[in-house]
C-alpha cells in the first residue's frame, strides 16, 4: 500500500513513474544536459525518414467527377492542373458525359457588331448566377449571310459573302465541345442568305441564289461528307433572288418565311406547298421565331394581337393559339430579335438603346429573357418569363444574326 502511495504521490508532482530511482535523485541542470544531447539523435532520425510521396489521382476517377460538373465551369477546372486540362481537352470525357446522360444545351449566337463587318461567334453561359454573351476568340469570323444548322455538338456554317460582296459556296463545321473548325466539301453553287434544315440526318439548303431548276436545292450527307444538288420544281410564288433568311424545319419540311407568303419545301417528297399573306400558316408569323417540339412559336406587336405577345402554330391543325401568361416582353422584341429552344423553353435575344442624359454615345444592351413553357390539361401552351438578363453591352449596333442551341 505504502508504495502505490509514493508512486501517486511522485505522479502527482509531475514524475515520471517509469523513470529509474537514481534518475529521481538528478539535478534538473543534469537532466537538461542529457537532453541537449539527444536532440541531435532526434533530428538525425527525423532527416532519415523516407520522403512522403504524392498520390496521383487516377484519370478515370478524375473523368468521372469532372463528367458530373457543368460544362460552364471546365474553363476554370482547366486551369487546376496540366492532367485537369488534359481530361477537360478529351473526347472520351463528352463520351462519358452521354453514356450518363449528362449532356446539357447550350446557347451560340452570331452577332455582327460595326465596324467589324463579319459576324463572330458568342457563347451564352452564366458566371457568378448571372448570364453573358462571350465571344469565342479561338473561333474566325463568318462570312456575312451564311446560314448554319445543329447535329448534335457540331454547329455546320455555309455559305454567305466575301469581301468583295460576292455570294460563296465554303462550309465549315464547328465542334463545340472544343471549339475547334475544320474546312468541309463546298457546296455545288454558291449561296447567300439561303434556308437550311436538317432532315433524316441530312442537311438541306435552299436558294440564296436565283431561282433555277436543276440547283435551287443541294443536300448534303453527313457520314460520308458529299454535296448533291436535287433537282425540282421551284415553287412560283417564291422571290426570284432565293433570299431566305427566316427559315424553321417543321414537321419535317422547310418553312420559308418570304415576304407576304409562307412556302415549305418537303425533301422526302420533293415537293413544295405555299400560302398566301391570308393563310393560316402566314397570318401570324413573324421574323422573331423558332420551334420547340414540332411547335412553332413567334412574337407579334401587341397591336396586331391583343392581349398576348407570343404565339403557337400546330401544324396538325393549322391554327394559332395565344401563349397564357406571357403579357410583357421588351418592346425591341418586335424589331430585331432572335428566338430558339433552348432545353424546351424559349430564349429570346434582342438589344435596346440606354438612355443617357450626359449627351454622349449610348450603350447598346443585348438582352435574354428566358421563358418556361407548359401545357394545360385543355391544351392550352402557358409561358412564364423565368428572367430578363442584360448579357452583354457596346457602343455600336449590334446585329444578331443567327442564334442556335446545340447539345454538348
Amino acid at each position: 500500500m505504502a508504495l502505490i502511495s509514493e508512486t501517486s504521490d511522485d505522479v502527482s508532482n509531475g514524475s515520471d513513474p517509469n523513470k529509474n530511482p537514481e534518475d529521481l535523485h538528478k539535478k534538473p541542470q543534469e537532466e537538461e544536459e542529457e537532453n541537449q544531447n539527444e536532440k541531435p539523435k532526434e533530428e538525425e532520425q527525423v532527416e532519415n525518414l523516407a520522403p512522403i510521396r504524392r498520390r496521383h489521382i487516377p484519370l478515370i476517377l478524375i473523368e468521372r467527377t469532372v463528367a458530373l460538373i457543368r460544362i460552364c465551369h471546365y474553363p476554370r477546372l482547366s486551369l487546376l492542373s496540366r492532367t485537369f486540362l488534359n481530361v477537360i481537352s478529351s473526347e472520351h470525357l463528352f463520351v462519358t458525359r452521354s453514356l450518363l446522360g449528362l449532356t446539357e444545351p447550350v446557347l451560340y449566337a452570331l452577332i455582327t457588331l460595326p465596324p467589324f463587318t463579319a459576324p463572330s461567334w458568342f457563347i451564352l453561359h452564366r458566371s457568378n448566377m448571372s448570364l453573358r454573351l462571350s465571344r469565342i476568340s479561338s473561333l474566325p469570323p463568318m462570312s456575312p449571310g451564311c446560314t448554319a444548322v445543329t447535329i448534335g455538338h457540331k454547329i455546320y456554317v455555309m455559305g454567305g459573302r466575301n469581301g468583295l460582296n460576292q455570294p460563296v459556296n465554303t462550309v465549315i463545321v464547328i465542334d463545340c465541345r472544343f471549339h475547334k473548325w475544320e474546312n468541309l466539301q463546298s457546296m455545288k453553287r454558291e449561296r447567300c442568305f439561303a434556308a437550311s434544315g436538317v432532315i433524316d440526318g441530312k442537311i438541306y439548303v435552299v436558294g440564296g441564289r436565283k431561282k433555277r431548276y436543276e440547283d435551287w436545292v443541294e443536300v448534303f450527307d453527313v457520314e460520308n461528307g458529299v454535296w448533291e444538288t436535287v433537282p425540282g420544281l421551284c415553287c412560283y410564288l417564291a422571290s426570284s433572288s432565293g433570299v431566305f433568311p427566316i427559315h424553321v424545319v417543321l414537321d419535317n419540311k422547310i418553312y420559308i418565311l418570304d415576304g407576304q407568303h409562307c412556302l415549305a419545301y418537303d425533301p422526302r417528297l420533293r415537293r413544295w406547298d405555299n400560302w398566301g399573306p391570308e393563310s393560316p400558316q402566314r397570318h401570324y408569323w413573324y421574323t422573331c421565331s423558332c420551334v420547340v417540339d414540332d411547335l412553332l412559336y413567334t412574337i407579334v406587336p401587341q397591336w396586331y394581337l391583343a392581349g398576348s405577345l407570343i404565339v403557337v402554330y400546330d401544324p396538325r391543325d393549322m391554327v394559332w393559339r395565344p401563349v397564357k401568361g406571357v403579357d410583357h416582353l421588351p418592346s425591341f422584341f418586335y424589331v430585331e430579335s432572335k428566338m430558339s429552344s433552348f432545353g424546351g423553353k424559349l430564349v429570346l435575344l434582342g438589344w435596346h438603346e440606354s438612355q443617357n442624359s450626359c449627351g454622349h454615345d449610348s450603350e447598346k444592351i443585348v438582352v435574354c429573357v428566358e421563358v418556361a413553357l407548359g401545357r394545360s390539361e385543355d391544351g392550352d401552351i402557358w409561358g412564364k418569363v423565368e428572367s430578363t438578363s442584360p448579357v452583354h453591352s457596346s457602343f455600336r449596333w449590334p446585329s444578331i444574326d443567327i442564334s442556335r442551341t446545340v447539345t454538348v
